[in-house]
């Protein structure tokens, strides 16, 4: 709750640039607000395909777009002059700008692991109450995007640096899980997946 105050009262510090700057530059905060736009947009689209478990491929290209919302929106706040506009568009960004921050602080991806041409498993960290590391298993599709088929959180393996696959059939998956051994002394963990009409 402490954060999420100090943080509004950032933004409302920021929305008091304006009108220290004497100066209008309406071409520079026109370039701003389509800037802004298209970033809610992108980053909006990709907030609600999170929703039914799929995502662009790349191990940055979420936090790279996510960002890009962010920073955009802070200087959109700090340059534009104080309209009834500009406050109707903070009440439909803050509530944006607080789910990228999420993204950012407590929902890294960490690593993706090639099983084959259409199957990865990624690794993740969210929030710092998990026990350990997210183990997803995705499947390419649409070239760019990838549809999660496992979400498993309950392994509690942390400092996942490497994982070999052992077996991959129609009826189950086999892999050892190389880890710091921090959160279990068995290294590399022995982990197995049976194909319940996943892939």
């Amino acid at each position: 709750m402490t954060s999420i105050l100090i943080f509004f009262g950032i933004l409302i510090g920021l929305n008091l640039i304006p009108e220290l700057i004497k100066k209008e530059y309406p071409k520079t905060e026109k370039m701003i607000s389509r800037i802004v736009l298209i970033s809610s947009l992108s980053f909006l689209i990709l907030v609600l395909l999170s929703f039914i478990e799929i995502k662009l491929k790349g191990l940055y290209t979420n936090s790279i777009i996510g960002l890009t919302f962010l920073i955009s929106s802070l200087i959109y706040i700090a340059t534009k002059k104080n309209t009834k506009n500009k406050m109707v568009s903070i009440v439909f960004l803050f509530p944006l700008i607080l789910v990228s921050l999420y993204f950012q602080f407590f929902n890294k991806n960490l690593g993706t692991y090639k099983i084959n041409d259409e199957l990865n498993i990624k690794i993740s960290q969210e929030g710092f109450l998990a026990c350990g590391e997210i183990i997803r298993l995705t499947k390419s599709s649409l070239l760019i995007f990838e549809k999660e088929l496992i979400y498993d959180s309950s392994q509690c393996l942390r400092g996942i640096n490497r994982i070999e696959t052992i077996e991959f059939n129609d009826k189950r998956a086999e892999f050892l899980i190389y880890h710091n051994g921090e959160m279990d002394s068995e290294n590399p963990y022995h982990y197995e997946i049976e194909n319940k009409n996943v892939w």
